[in-house]
């Protein structure tokens, strides 16, 4: 029986860590992702200096100027996640998976006299939570709380994402000087999925415990709105560009629906078990300024874009009163970071094709990180325009990195993530 209290007790352990609102969580919702476009991923999202279709209202609102015709688009987009944990030596591999709407969007180009003065509406995916993560291996307890070899088995999925609704307009203020900005209304989701198992398989607490079964899920509205300002300037050779772009503060506003059931089972079959507990959590977070700017230069048929992004990261925070003091632990963990982007596009012309090529570097936000956590994007793409009004753009990105995670103060495991990002994207000029 004291056995079996400790083991009830450290359930009720897990539980209070589980159900609060950390670091991650604001920085999911911060985090930008890839974007949307499939000219911009195949470009490596180098797209701040270029930026003269749709997704312009979330890449550089200013080079919504450059539009001369009316613009109908839609994309679509696939996400592929893997990830090779490690854990107390022991390996293994799980996958997720997601395929949603990645933009949908109109352009329209106002008439006026000179310059141009140009309108865009639309909606465009920004990021995505999926994400998966499995781990079995022995675990070693010193504190006699938990059978010590145990055998810990997890498996942990993550689903959703955040959409933007936008408007956005430009103009051509002189001539090649653009200016821009758009409002963009924030809706998403977040999905939580754990199954975690301690299974006391050596039996060292005989005729006591057999197994203890945590089930953990969140269900998490989000709501928000933000905007960007945007400048792009146009050589008078009309080869290059230069362009800035300053997204504001996101506030966002979130609720969280999360239940936690856990079963332990005795050597003769009893059980013990919940749902321990379940409820409602309401909760608000800030993201911070990002400042980008970038470069992009003609060769003939060849174009080369480069960007660079800063965003300090302890800007970022929670605003309700009773979270305040976890700011504390966003500016003590986490530090302001350089994303930088490249890419390139080959025009053949006599095929009306066009080759693209980028890569983009991504660092972590959190001081203890180091460059294997930076994440890393290879890109590639491919372009077809029909009779200068009908163009069909596919994206495809590779990204890899490793992480880690701390699962309830329990297991550490260690983690190698491949990623597989595609967009397709057709639109339609008149």
């Amino acid at each position: 029986m004291k056995n079996l209290i400790r083991i009830l007790l450290f359930s009720v352990v897990l539980f209070y860590g589980a159900s609060g609102q950390v670091m991650e969580d604001a920085y999911r919702l911060s985090y930008h992702g890839l974007g949307f476009g499939a000219r911009s991923l195949g470009l490596g999202t180098a797209y701040t200096a270029v930026a003269n279709d749709f997704s312009a209202v979330y890449w550089n609102p200013a080079g919504l100027g450059q539009v001369r015709s009316n613009e109908f688009s839609m994309g679509l987009s696939h996400i592929s996640y893997n990830n090779t944990s490690t854990l107390f030596g022991s390996k293994e591999s799980f996958s997720n998976s997601g395929t949603n709407i990645n933009s949908l969007g109109i352009v329209y180009p106002f008439p006026v006299r000179r310059g141009s003065l140009v309108f865009a509406i639309g909606y465009g995916r920004q990021s995505y939570f999926t994400s998966a993560l499995a781990f079995t291996g022995r675990y070693k307890d010193n504190s006699g709380l938990f059978p010590d070899n145990s055998l810990l088995e997890a498996k942990i999925f993550e689903s959703g994402g955040m959409n933007n609704w936008i408007v956005g307009a430009a103009i051509e203020a002189v001539k090649g000087l653009y200016i821009g900005g758009s409002i963009n209304f924030i809706s998403g989701s977040y999905n939580y999925n754990r199954n975690y198992n301690v299974i006391d398989d050596k039996g060292v607490y005989p005729d006591t415990l057999d197994s203890w079964n945590q089930k953990y899920t969140i269900d998490e509205d989000i709501g928000g709105f933000t905007a960007r300002i945007g400048i792009l300037h146009t050589f008078p050779d009309k080869k290059g560009q230069i362009g800035f772009n300053i997204k504001l503060p996101s506030y966002f506003t979130l609720r969280d629906d999360f239940v936690n059931d856990w079963t332990v089972l005795d050597d003769r079959g009893r059980s013990y078990y919940g749902p321990y507990g379940a409820g409602i959590s309401e909760f608000s977070v800030t993201s911070p300024f990002v400042f980008s700017g970038g470069a992009s230069y003609s060769f003939g048929d060849l174009a080369l874009a480069g960007d660079l992004e800063f965003t300090d990261w302890t800007q970022m925070e929670f605003t309700d009163a009773d979270l305040l003091y976890k700011n504390n632990w966003i500016k003590e963990d986490m530090e302001p970071t350089i994303n930088a982007r490249i890419g390139t596009e080959l025009s053949l012309p006599r095929n009306n094709l066009q080759l693209r090529a980028g890569f983009a570097y991504l660092p972590s936000p959190y001081k203890f990180d180091s460059a294997p956590n930076a994440q890393k994007f290879i890109t590639g793409g491919l372009g077809w325009i029909v009779e200068n009004s009908v163009r069909f753009d596919i994206g495809y990105a590779y990204g890899f990195w490793q992480t880690d995670h701390n699962i309830n103060d329990i297991a550490y495991p260690s983690e190698d993530i491949q990623t597989h990002n595609l967009i397709a994207t057709v639109s339609y000029r008149f």
